[in-house]
């Protein structure tokens, strides 16, 4: 399975009210899955483009190496404050944008 950098039932849950306001153009439950998916999946990237395209180089390498390492949600979370990255406003923002373009664009 993925790795998602929000927990997947809250993406979930946030797709699951998009999709609530969207005409699609699915004929079976399991298409609605696949599109759901989809979805949770293009969410969870637009998310973390919005927060690792803020990182130079250096923080980049630096947050590589507390991957690698298996930090802790404690260091990670350190990481941002230290580089002043606004992770709540970064996702929160990257969840509205992906709204839009979702409920404004064209149906599966």
């Amino acid at each position: 399975m993925d790795n998602y950098l929000i927990d997947r039932e809250t993406l979930g849950k946030f797709i699951d009210e998009l999709i609530k306001h969207k005409p699609l153009n699915v004929s079976s439950a399991e298409q609605l899955n696949e599109f759901r998916e989809q979805a949770i999946a293009a969410l969870d990237e637009q998310i973390g483009m919005s927060i690792f395209s803020q990182f130079t180089p250096e923080q980049d390498d630096e947050y590589n190496q507390l991957l690698d390492r298996d930090a802790s949600e404690e260091e990670c979370q350190e990481f941002f404050n230290r580089h002043n990255i606004d992770l709540e406003k970064t996702i929160s923002t990257a969840m509205q944008r992906f709204a839009e373009d979702f409920i404004g664009g064209t149906d599966a």
